[in-house]
């Protein structure tokens, strides 16, 4: 593999990667990202009843129940000690994930979301998208979700979805007893442009009183930066034309 293939798939890597920033869970209901600190405390119910009880999906006649950050029951089958439940409020109920079992992840489309999951006859996993809304409170069924279906997806719309700067909270996971560490992102583009800078000042040390060089000859792997443009200019041709006005010949 060639130095500039090389260099093209790096750049791939880190723009695809660190593009986007996972939110650190703190508890089961906040994470902290580089925006600030999303605390959904206010909305739950610590009473052991749901905040959001029996919202309907389309069909109207499966019904659903969630309760942020703290466990709720309801009935006397399968929903005890929950944060979501499906019900047909009559002998069916079935638990929709625990607290203990929250993450938090960012989806591509809906954004972030937190996740519960529960197994008893089979594994249910149920999605919260998080909107942010600083005048709007509603929590909403997306879609129809039939008994059978493993994944279930509501949203919930609120101020609390939107992150406020300040600490978190409380303690979570990183060092010094709770503190935040850096994303796994942060650590990726600070060791980047860390080694970046290492690679021009020892080669521009070595070009200038090893090698000798003048001018722009000082410049690193100077004939390789040169062509390089030129290289990623190539390859965008050959890839949106599949090769029809690349200038290479077929094999």
């Amino acid at each position: 593999m060639s130095a500039s293939t090389l260099i093209l798939i790096l750049c791939v890597y880190f723009i695809t990667h660190c593009s986007s920033e996972d939110c650190k869970l703190i508890n089961p209901c906040s994470c902290k990202n580089s925006k600030g600190t999303i605390d959904l405390k206010a909305l739950g119910k610590n009473d052991g009843t749901a905040a959001y009880a029996d919202n309907p999906d389309g069909t109207g006649h499966w019904y659903y129940s969630y309760n942020p950050c703290n466990d709720f029951s309801e009935g006397s089958g399968g929903c005890q000690n929950v944060a979501a439940c499906q019900t047909d409020q009559g002998s069916s109920y079935f638990s929709l994930g625990d607290q203990k079992s929250a993450k938090f992840q960012d989806d591509p489309t809906s954004g972030l979301q937190v996740v519960y999951s529960a197994t008893t006859d089979t594994t249910r996993t149920s999605y919260v998208t998080l909107k942010c809304d600083e005048s709007t409170e509603s929590f909403t069924v997306d879609g129809e979700n039939p008994p059978g279906s493993a994944k279930y997806y509501f949203t919930l719309t609120s101020k609390h979805c939107c992150p406020k700067a300040g600490p978190g909270p409380g303690p979570g996971p990183g060092p010094d007893n709770g503190g935040e560490g850096l994303s796994g992102g942060s650590i990726v583009v600070i060791i980047f442009f860390g080694v970046a800078f290492l690679y021009i000042l020892v080669g521009l040390m070595f070009q200038t009183f090893v090698r000798k060089a003048s001018g722009r000859e000082m410049v690193p792997n100077y004939g390789l930066w040169s062509i390089l443009p030129g290289l990623i200019r190539d390859g965008f041709i050959l890839t949106f034309t599949c090769g029809r006005r690349s200038g290479y010949g077929k094999v």
